[in-house]
């Protein structure tokens, strides 16, 4: 079968891209950092998706492959578009010095080696009075102070395993050492190390003679078979099963569903992509993705202040997806879904089981009972669910899009994992994190999120408004009792900001001017639900506020662009800002009656508590596209009433007593 010009790139056309930037390098090494599908440009994909749903004849549009490499260990970075159809460059070049590939497993294993390996490092350790046999290093992208912003490093965090048990599984996060490290990655050597404050100012400990307080948490562990106690016994077995198959086809990357047409994608960087979506025949939206990820943290001292990670843009979505297993991940009849990355030496990185698509039960849909008559009309919430989940070092993320059968879509984050520790000293309290055990602190951080929505509201011409509830004025006539409210729509016509007002009951709708619905004489729409959250908090000025200039503001509009994908700018590691969204809305471009995109920054500012740890309940938080006078009529009017004979639900029944004892019983009287 031939690929559909929206396919994720395959192991193939990784491969023989990558043979093809060698070939061209004659035998230089070279260390490739990110690869997969390079998407086609809108007018000329537009083109092709018309005459796709007019079953006209297609034109070709050739598969190209994005690659990015350094040379091996020098600071030089390149990035090419390869046409793999027809063997050539579409583009080729090397960026400048300010510019750093994202991170990889294979480089930051290879600088925790190199800091085990250092005797300075040794020195520390044995300092310490631990074994070095029990130390667990932990990489991170290096964030940015200012300095240095050329060379490229990364910043190891020091922990060590629980000593009662010292096994590979054992929570490091709850050991952390009070050093850590900065490797200069071109060299490959250890360039500092930096003792962390264990109390409540910038103060560090001095001198070889400060050994590792052991310590006594309630519990450390997350796995099961380490922790102190076993797990519980009253959960009976919770099953979802469909006897008749599952209600969605897919066909390649073709997802059908009820009234839903869409296709699903993946790349390295935003993992599942959804394209050329449509309900119920009319077009909604020509891409949907999770653009970025910021997480600030928020102690402000060396060298926790320069902790900030982009998890998309430093390190990938689907670089580090999950593989997601039956009866864990996702219940039910599922659909698995592969992809491919690239790794180090340009081979393909397979990533099986990436994406799952599967139905759920959301409980009711909507129901009537005519008191009248008694009889009641129940409608089940079908939902298509399509997840992938991403670990990136402590944290765990689970990204979930919902289908549902009235036209909404709803995309939402979940947040797990173990929270990024550091030590604390015996009694100790900060104001900047919580001590969530003996001896470790979890500082107070940020999740900030953009998701990007590229809409094709009925068509690719649309608009972006703001619609607020407000009380009409006292009228002896039309308002006698002070009772009335209308609405007042205001319609963006500049790219830039927009500004949220929960007091007037504010409403984002987007809309295409150009068509007009019957029912209600106003233009087919779709509303946007944000989850309004608290937006950056790092001082504005800081690394933190130039770098992630989406987090500014809850939503931002702009004219599309086909290069303009990802708000804090394609390239985040050490990244100095200015390439992002606010550069992009400088010249004030025209967003009335065009092809707009919307960005919705969304977050959690998490203050952790004891009860995230050893391990963290999952956080959620839901962002909704919800259609607005898109539709004729309410489009699950027609779902089949819910019965008995198709859901087999069965009444609960109470355990049986046990039986009263007969005879003598010990201990009992008998009288």
């Amino acid at each position: 079968m031939s690929l559909h010009p929206l396919d994720p790139a395959t192991a193939e056309e990784i491969e023989q891209a990558t043979s093809f930037v060698k070939s061209v390098y004659h035998g230089v090494p070279l260390h490739f950092k990110c690869g997969g599908l390079q998407e086609p440009p809108k007018a000329a994909l537009l083109e092709f998706l018309d005459a796709e749903h007019n079953n006209k004849p297609l034109p070709f549009l050739p598969r190209c492959i994005f690659l990015n490499w350094y040379i091996k260990k020098t600071p030089r970075l390149f990035e090419a578009v390869v046409d793999v159809t027809n063997g050539a460059f579409v583009y080729h070049t090397e960026l400048p010095r300010d510019f750093h590939g994202p991170v990889d497993r294979a480089e930051m294993n290879e600088a925790a080696q190199v800091v085990l390996a250092d005797p300075a490092v040794q020195a520390e350790i044995k300092r310490l009075q631990i074994d070095d046999t029990t130390v667990v290093l932990d990489p991170w992208d290096y964030g940015v102070d200012g300095e240095e912003t050329q060379e490229r490093h990364t910043q190891v965090f020091m922990y060590m395993r629980n000593p009662k048990n010292n096994d590979p599984d054992s929570n490091h996060y709850c050991f952390p050492l009070d050093f850590m490290v900065i490797v200069d990655l071109c060299a490959m050597r250890v360039k500092k190390i930096i003792r962390l404050p264990l109390g409540a100012d910038e103060s560090v400990t001095q001198g070889s003679n400060v050994p590792h307080r052991r310590t006594d948490p309630a519990e450390p562990e997350y796995d099961h078979r380490l922790q102190k106690s076993p797990p519980r016994t009253t959960m009976k077995p919770y099953q979802v099963i469909q006897p008749e198959g599952a209600s969605f086809t897919v066909k390649g990357h073709l997802i059908e569903w009820e009234k839903w047409r869409f296709r699903v994608g993946f790349n390295w960087r935003e993992g599942l992509t959804l394209h050329d979506l449509s309900f119920d025949g009319k077009s909604n939206f020509y891409r949907l993705s999770l653009a970025e990820m910021f997480v600030p943290y928020g102690d402000p001292r060396n060298p926790i202040y320069r902790k900030g990670a982009f998890d998309l843009g430093n390190v990938g979505a689907g670089v580090t997806a999950n593989n997601l297993q039956l009866g864990c991940d996702c219940l039910g009849m599922i659909k698995y879904i592969d992809g491919h990355v690239v790794a180090v030496d340009g081979s393909a990185a397979p990533r099986p089981n990436a994406i799952c698509i599967h139905e759920i039960d959301n409980g009711i849909q909507w129901k009537h009972t005519n008191h009248r008559t008694g009889k009641a009309t129940v409608v089940r919430k079908r939902q298509l669910v399509l997840q992938t989940i991403i670990t990136v070092a402590n944290y765990e993320y689970i990204f979930m899009w919902y289908f549902d059968q009235s036209g909404e879509i709803t995309f939402e984050t979940r947040a797990t994992g173990i929270l990024s520790t550091q030590p604390i000293g015996k009694d100790v309290t900060v104001p900047w994190g919580t001590r969530v055990a003996d001896g470790v602190m979890a500082p107070y951080h940020q999740h900030l999120f953009s998701v990007r929505i590229d809409p094709a509201i009925g068509g690719h011409q649309n608009s972006f408004a703001s619609t607020d509830s407000v009380a009409m004025p006292w009228d002896d006539q039309l308002n006698p009792l002070g009772t009335g409210y209308v609405t007042e729509q205001s319609i963006l016509d500049r790219a830039g900001s927009v500004e949220d007002d929960v007091s007037k009951g504010r409403v984002f709708k987007i809309l295409n001017e150009n068509i007009e619905n019957p029912v209600s004489g106003t233009p087919l729409g779709y509303k946007l639900v944000p989850h309004r959250s608290q937006m950056l908090l790092a001082k504005p000025g800081s690394w933190h506020w130039r770098r992630s200039e989406f987090a500014e503001h809850s939503i931002w509009v702009t004219k599309y662009h086909d290069d303009q994908l990802f708000p804090a700018g394609k390239y985040t590691n050490q990244s100095l800002g200015g390439t992002g969204i606010k550069s992009w809305i400088e010249d004030r471009e025209n967003v009335r009656n065009e092809d707009i995109v919307i960005w919705h920054t969304y977050g959690l500012t998490h203050n952790p508590r004891v009860e995230d740890f050893p391990v963290m309940p999952a956080e959620i938080v839901q962002v909704h596209l919800k259609p607005y006078n898109f539709c004729l009529f309410n489009p699950t009017n027609n779902v089949p009433p819910s019965n008995q004979k198709a859901n087999q639900s069965v009444a609960y029944k109470a355990p049986e007593p046990e039986p009263e004892p007969v005879g003598p019983v010990c201990c009992k009287s008998n009288l």
